[in-house]
């Protein structure tokens, strides 16, 4: 089309490219060039782009693994100011564990053949008091038939009782002690004093002792206090 502005009044004709072939051809060369050395500038600048990046990361990352070692050897140091507590812990647990196996069997004889004694009928005279006590190692007695169960000892037992009756009332006396059970009484025989004027029944027996007899003295509720919060976690 005329290039001419329509302000002139020239016709409207159609121009004719007069140059030849060969400038066009040039012109092309130089055009693609020119883009060809804008894309190579451009790839170079990306690449050191990316260069500098992952460079700067590096970097970072390298401070960052420094820091962290330096606070690896601080930490260190620190938890070996602590290698005593699981020496002091394995001390304590076995402590603990030594009091309970040494107590799992301990009983106060003295409060319990006390309520014995205090339960015994009036006319009822003991003549003698056997017992056959668990250990630690063995914690329990079996019991004397397939009825019964195992408890952790037994008081064998004799007497004299002005009557059967007051036998009787001593086996349920025995029965009605928490500490005691399954009273058997094996034996009863009459005999008379040595004048033979005044009869009385021999009787022996056995009771089984319970856990209930238990003192409870060595038994431990270990406590341990929070960990104080460290500076960090405050921070």
């Amino acid at each position: 089309m005329n290039a001419v502005p329509e302000a002139v009044g020239a016709p409207r004709i159609p121009l004719v490219d007069l140059l030849p072939p060969e400038i066009e051809m040039r012109r092309k060369e130089k055009r693609a060039q020119r883009l060809i050395v804008v894309v190579v500038v451009l790839f170079f600048v990306l690449l050191a782009g990316a260069w500098y990046y992952t460079y700067s990361v590096r970097v970072s990352a390298e401070s960052d693994l420094a820091a962290e070692q330096v606070k690896t050897a601080a930490k260190q140091e620190e938890l070996a100011t602590y290698d005593y507590i699981p020496v002091v812990r394995a001390a304590l647990d076995n402590a603990v564990n030594a009091r309970a196996l040494a107590g799992s069997v301990d009983i106060t004889w003295a409060t319990q053949l006390n309520s014995l004694l205090k339960a015994t009928p009036s006319d009822i005279s003991l003549t003698s008091l056997a017992v056959t006590a668990a250990t630690p190692s063995n914690p329990f007695i079996q019991a004397g038939n397939a009825f019964q169960q195992a408890d952790i000892g037994q008081l064998s037992f004799s007497g004299e009782a002005a009557s059967e009756l007051e036998v009787a009332a001593f086996q349920d006396a025995i029965d009605s002690l928490p500490a005691f059970r399954d009273t058997y009484i094996g034996s009863v025989s009459l005999g008379s004093t040595t004048d033979g004027d005044v009869p009385y029944w021999s009787f022996s027996g056995t009771t089984r002792i319970t856990s209930n007899a238990l003192s409870g003295r060595t038994v431990t509720e270990q406590t341990f206090p929070a960990p104080a919060p460290s500076a960090e976690s405050e921070g």
